[in-house]
């Protein structure tokens, strides 16, 4: 029995890190693909439509606190964090995007701001504990990320704020990808249950998309950490 029991162990703990290993290799893939698409979108194609001006939402809401701390999440070529630096908050950055990254650092060095930026990816970024007053999720997905709600409530001091935009799943449909965008109430939920949070600002309407520039169905969010 022991003869048999040895090669059939053996034999799954080789399946189990093959499979491991390909997880990893899928991932590594999925970061290149992503970072190949927005540095060719954000700095190479010169027809791509994005908007290349600080976001409403943020600005917004920028306006209504006092300067702090800031992480910029997807800060892709740093229209946002370089709209906080002029305005008197400590930024950081992180995206896959290396070439939108080095572009926002150039733009920071003309405009004489500081931005610490990194290249890293939604799960691979270290948000740390109580360390921002604001963190930015502007059209960097839904937020499909395991355990994210838990991470953001750890990073952000009390009373910090989160600022999310991105498209509804209506837009997705309307573009012909069902499965692009966030269904409905689905991010107010996900805060909901993880608690900790005061839901400030929570809509579903149509707006000028920061990325296409045309007009379509948005998911607006502000929470603050308790």
């Amino acid at each position: 029995m022991r003869l048999i029991y040895m090669p059939l162990l053996l034999l799954t703990i080789l399946c189990c890190t093959s499979a491991f290993a390909q997880s990893i290799t899928t991932l590594e893939e999925r970061n290149e693909r992503i970072r190949q698409r927005w540095n060719r979108s954000l700095v190479g194609d010169t027809t791509y439509s994005f908007n290349k001006e600080a976001n409403n939402l943020l600005s917004q809401t920028a306006k209504s606190v006092n300067p702090g701390k800031a992480l910029c999440v997807a800060m892709g070529q740093g229209r946002n964090a370089l709209y906080l630096a002029r305005n008197g908050w400590d930024v950081t950055g992180f995206d896959l995007a290396d070439k939108a990254v080095a572009f926002a650092m150039e733009q920071a060095k003309e405009q004489n701001v500081k931005l610490t930026t990194e290249i890293a990816s939604f799960e691979t970024f270290d948000y740390g504990t109580e360390q921002w007053d604001m963190i930015t999720w502007l059209y960097g997905g839904c937020l499909q990320i395991d355990g994210i709600t838990k991470k953001i409530k750890t990073a952000l001091k009390p009373g910090g704020l989160f600022v999310f935009e991105f498209f509804h799943r209506e837009a997705g449909l309307e573009m012909g990808r069902p499965n692009f965008g966030c269904e409905k109430n689905a991010l107010r939920e996900m805060f909901t249950k993880e608690g900790g949070f005061e839901v400030l600002l929570y809509e579903e309407k149509e707006g000028i998309a920061d990325y296409g520039m045309d007009t379509n169905k948005l998911i607006y969010m502000v929470v603050s950490k308790l």
